[in-house]
């Protein structure tokens, strides 16, 4: 058995079967199908129409990437279903595991309301000359590059003429005088378990 196939297949493996085998190696599958013990009934996909033969034939089977294979918990086929067809219906059941998101690094707010006058003409004037010196490089850089390159020069003398906004606490949800109840009464607590 390969990794694409696994211990409880059911039946004999036919050229086509093989052919199925290959496809999945060489595209890092795997047959879920045979990854479960189970009942034969809960194996097989395919009754023959006078209901005496029934098979697991090689095109019924729920193929998953070989790096999500532990995310599943159970393939079988319900045989009781009416499908109003000769092949049973086959159910994959995976859990999945989501990865947790990361955050991104904000860049700070500018302070936009300092950008008059001589601070304007300073950073004018510091643009065009980064702009100078980046437009010598058009020719050796993407356009990925050039657009990086652009932004960056933006940020950077942005916040070396103007500066960025420095970050200002939240609301806080608890005010400050209920916070001088709160030491008040844990004050008050302390004194009546002395005298206790």
């Amino acid at each position: 058995m390969s990794s694409a196939v696994g211990l409880h297949g059911l039946g004999e493996t036919n050229e086509a079967g093989k052919q199925l085998e290959d496809f999945c190696l060489e595209h890092q599958l795997a047959l879920t199908n045979t990854m479960f013990k189970q009942h034969p009934r809960r194996l097989y996909t395919w009754t023959s129409p006078d209901g005496n033969t029934r098979n697991q034939i090689d095109y019924m089977y729920i193929s998953i990437a070989q790096r999500w294979k532990t995310s599943l918990m159970n393939c079988r086929t319900y045989p009781g279903v009416d499908c109003d067809t000769d092949h049973q219906l086959l159910v994959a059941t995976l859990k999945g595991r989501l990865a947790k998101r990361q955050r991104q690094h904000s860049i700070p707010p500018l302070k936009l309301e300092e950008l008059k006058e001589d601070k304007a003409v300073q950073f004018a004037a510091e643009v065009t000359n980064r702009f100078t010196a980046l437009e010598a490089a058009h020719n050796e850089v993407t356009r990925e590059d050039l657009w990086k390159g652009t932004k960056t020069v933006l940020l950077e003398v942005a916040r070396e003429t103007i500066g960025s906004v420095k970050s200002q606490k939240k609301n806080k949800w608890i005010s400050d005088e209920t916070y001088a109840a709160i030491r008040e009464k844990q004050k008050a607590k302390i004194t009546t378990d002395i005298k206790n």
